[in-house]
């Protein structure tokens, strides 16, 4: 598990460094619990605990770092000190093997019903994929494992039980509990995999500097929304569109500012359409905005709140936008429908630029 977290680590995941540490504290408590009998108490009991206790609390760390949220640290580890100091008032005093399971189990079971609160709190706000559902899996049978395993070793407090006790119940608890990291590992490891395929496919289908969609991406929704409009009649509109006098812009203030005025215009362009309709950058200082289910009156409408929107100021610098609209008619192609939106455009900047301009009628079929 290491060495997989090691490959995500130059990927600047988060959570990725807190989940390495844990396995490493979960490596150093399990050479130090093969130590019992020749290393002095201090280190295979105390020491051993506290490091193994430390690892899923640095488990919940890392699920707390990936999903963007806060680490108490303190109050962590005064949880993780309070039960260690437990632990060792109970073995000096009564050196009972079985309340110190009971108590270790406990603690341990309290960190994994802390992370599995985390993951399903966040998949209850923002939607749940698979990783966080197997880990939040994961989690929940610990926490279940870890209550039947404190619960029979409390009742057990007065018998000579040990941690190496040879029954069935031991062996299967013990081998639950060897396995618990890596599973929990292996849930976040997907979590973090999944991270960087979303970042990959994002980076792939938007603009890095303004965060549009790639002209790449928007031929392919056009297609897609194309397909669906000839299958079911469904009415479609597209709005091509760019910054007037652009050049003068990056001449007169630098490329720095012409950068911030297109970031400003998909800024202001995503605030002023919906949620289904996408904002694309084609080029340079061309944009365009598909409108699924819109019609030529409604397509217009928006292209005037559009024009009225991204007539501003970025960062001291003024600029306009000049429109033009089309709207999908019967049989028409895709390229054909663009076609007339960039001549609709053109039109606009010839009329004076600062304008939304329809596009001419579509040929009729055949002709």
């Amino acid at each position: 598990m290491l060495l997989v977290l090691r490959s995500l680590a130059r990927h600047g995941v988060a959570g990725v460094r807190a989940w390495s540490q844990a396995n490493g504290l979960a490596i150093a408590a399990l050479l130090l619990f093969m130590g019992r009998g020749v290393l002095p108490d201090l280190l295979s009991i105390e020491a051993a605990n506290l490091l193994f206790l430390g690892a899923p609390a640095m488990m919940y760390a890392g699920f707390l770092q990936h999903l963007g949220r806060p680490v108490p640290a303190r109050r962590l580890c005064a949880g993780v000190g309070v039960s260690i100091s437990l632990l060792a008032l109970v073995h000096y005093l009564s050196d009972s093997a079985a309340l110190r399971i009971a108590l270790t189990s406990a603690s341990h079971g309290v960190v994994y019903a802390l992370i599995l609160f985390c993951l399903a709190g966040h998949a209850r706000f923002a939607g749940a994929t698979y990783p966080q559902r197997f880990s939040a899996g994961v989690a929940l049978l610990l926490v279940a494992i870890h209550a039947a395993r404190t619960l029979i070793y409390t009742a057990l407090h007065d018998s000579a039980a040990t941690i190496f006790d040879h029954s069935p119940l031991n062996l299967a608890f013990f081998t639950l509990g060897t396995l618990a990291l890596p599973a929990l590992t292996l849930g976040a490891v997907m979590m973090a995999n999944d991270t960087v395929i979303r970042r990959t496919t994002w980076a792939a289908e938007h603009d890095h500097l303004t965060g549009a969609w790639s002209r790449r991406a928007f031929f392919s929704l056009a297609e897609r929304e194309h397909e669906r409009a000839c299958r079911s009649g469904s009415p479609l509109s597209v709005l091509v569109f760019d910054v007037d006098h652009f050049k003068a812009i990056n001449d007169t203030h630098g490329h720095a500012a012409g950068d911030a005025v297109l970031a400003d215009i998909v800024l202001r362009t995503e605030a002023a359409i919906r949620n289904l309709d996408a904002c694309a950058r084609l080029g340079g200082e061309e944009f365009a905005v598909l409108l699924p289910d819109t019609g030529p009156d409604t397509a217009r409408l928006v292209a005037g709140r559009l024009r009225t929107a991204l007539d501003q100021a970025a960062g001291g610098v003024r600029y306009t936008v000049s429109i033009g609209v089309a709207s999908l008619a019967a049989g028409e192609s895709l390229s054909a429908l663009l076609k007339r939106a960039d001549a609709a455009l053109y039109a606009a900047k010839a009329g004076g630029r600062n304008r939304v301009c329809d596009a001419e009628p579509a040929p009729a079929p055949g002709q």
